[in-house]
């Protein structure tokens, strides 16, 4: 009895499945996991003039066991130079530095790197040229840093206390004396206890009379200047009007225009300050 290609096909695919089970059923097991590669370190921002400092970090790999390789790269006029950074089992390492000159800075970036090729560095970007800045300091003497720090507040103040009251006068309920009075301590100020005062603790600390760091908030010496400059020329050319030396009738448009001053002074010293 011959049988029909369409009966063998079926007797085919049914034979397949059962001969297969045959050799036992083949279990697997498949497990994905996120690489990642972490660097923790806590930049110092200051250190003595001459003295060795020592870099530390900790690199943490999602790897069991993995091989970490980790280095200290600083930038130097020359080029770079890489020193390798010893870590422990645990992932920590520290890296000692020689010391710099007064008012010298040093630039680097950490670099770490895993068995599976990811590399990561601290700051991010350090390609580009995001870097730590390390600077060397001399001795800071206290009388004179808080005289300089406090004049920078107090003249601020005093710049913002004179516009408000620059305000008052644009308003009619004050004279433009107020104004002048205050504009003109906190000129004083700025001079003596910032620029000058300040910029001789500066030279002693940073090698610079006219370091380029913020004060407090945003303010730098360089926007006190600013500053200070607009007041002096405010307080030169309004001083017939603050002096009452004006001729009859002039007064009330001197006050004006030197209140106006006044007041876009007081308005430029926030916004320094604030951005």
């Amino acid at each position: 009895m011959a049988i029909s290609p369409l009966v063998l096909s079926i007797l085919v695919a049914l034979a397949v499945p059962m001969l297969g089970g045959c050799g036992g059923k083949r279990d697997t097991a498949e497990e994905h996991r996120k690489l990642s590669l972490r660097i923790e370190h806590l930049p110092p921002r200051r250190s003595a003039a001459g003295e060795e400092v020592e870099l530390s970090a900790r690199v943490q790999s999602s790897l069991d066991g993995p091989k970490l390789e980790a280095a200290v790269t600083v930038l130097e006029p020359e080029g770079e130079r890489r020193h390798p950074l010893p870590l422990a089992e645990d992932g920590s390492g520290a890296l000692t530095l020689p010391g710099l000159d007064r008012g010298e800075v040093l630039r680097y970036y950490i670099e770490a790197r895993d068995a599976a090729g990811l590399v990561v560095t601290l700051p991010p970007r350090a390609s580009e040229g995001n870097v730590y800045e390390l600077r060397f300091e001399g001795s800071s003497y206290r009388l004179l840093g808080g005289t300089s720090h406090l004049s920078a507040v107090l003249a601020t103040l005093l710049f913002v206390g004179a516009a408000a009251a620059a305000a008052q006068n644009l308003r009619g309920r004050m004279s433009a004396g107020p104004a002048g009075m205050l504009g003109g301590f906190g000129l004083l100020l700025a001079v003596v206890g910032l620029f000058l005062i300040g910029g001789i603790h500066a030279t002693l600390v940073t090698g610079r009379p006219w370091p380029s760091s913020p004060l407090f908030l945003s303010l730098t010496r360089g926007d006190l200047g600013i500053v200070s400059l607009i007041w002096a020329a405010t307080l030169l050319f309004g001083r017939n009007v603050l002096l009452d030396e004006t001729p009859e009738g002039g007064a009330p448009q001197g006050e004006r225009l030197f209140s106006i001053a006044a007041l876009a002074a007081g308005i430029l010293t926030i916004g320094l300050a604030l951005f």
